[in-house]
């Protein structure tokens, strides 16, 4: 995007997620991780930014629920968290 008016500035990182989350089979930390070693004070931050404190409580097994194929048994916004957590990595 090229703005047309203004400044833009950058402090960090930048990363693209995308409108339609995508999730794969396996467990929510494995779809937050992504490969990525577990840090778990990172983990507890990205979890609480991402307002998905909520969710890991209402699953019975927390963040090592498997979620099935392209994340069936998930809401759109719990996907959607899901996703943005990903994109939070290091």
């Amino acid at each position: 995007m090229c703005p047309v008016s203004g400044n833009v500035e950058l402090n960090g990182k930048v990363a693209y997620a995308p409108q339609d989350p995508w999730i794969f089979t396996g467990s929510i930390r494995d779809n937050i991780l992504f490969g990525f070693p577990y840090d778990p004070q990172w983990y507890t931050r990205v979890i609480e930014a991402c307002a998905m404190g909520r969710d890991l409580k209402r699953f019975l097994n927390g963040d090592q629920t498997l979620v099935g194929d392209r994340g069936m048994n998930l809401s759109g916004g719990q996907k959607a968290r899901i996703s943005l957590a990903r994109y939070m990595n290091k």
